[in-house]
């Protein structure tokens, strides 16, 4: 009897798993931190720069902390394959048709990645190597 009910489980299990994994709804990026080469691809633009203003301006919008109003707002910087790269303008000098990811970290995130501060967050591009 046991082996019948663990059987009945066993069946009910692999078809829910099958049903759950043949979805038909449309893939889109992983987050709004993201931009894919698939988005890029599909948006046309000719290098990194372009398709980060297109696809997600909002990767170039400075965040100034409250008390940093009076101040100039931080830069983001640009890391190519986990090396720093350079200023926002820099994005014109990568090779489009390597990018594979191109990502935004806040500056938190920069800060625990690469240490050091980054108060303007950072710019991840990756290549394909």
């Amino acid at each position: 009897m046991w082996q019948r009910i663990s059987l009945l489980v066993l069946g009910l299990t692999a078809s829910a798993c099958a049903a759950a994994g043949s979805t038909t709804r449309p893939v889109h990026s992983a987050s709004r931190e993201v931009i894919t080469a698939a988005e890029i691809v599909a948006a046309r633009v000719h290098d990194v720069y372009q398709a980060v203003t297109q696809l997600r301006p909002e990767f170039l919008r400075r965040r100034t902390p409250a008390m940093m109003q009076p101040y100039r707002a931080p830069e983001v910087v640009v890391f190519l394959d986990d090396i720093e790269f350079g200023t926002v303008e820099s994005m014109r000098n990568i090779p489009l048709s390597r990018v594979r990811l191109i990502r935004y970290l806040t500056p938190a995130e920069a800060s625990l990645r690469w240490g050091g501060m980054h108060p303007g967050g950072v710019i991840h591009v990756t290549t394909l190597r």
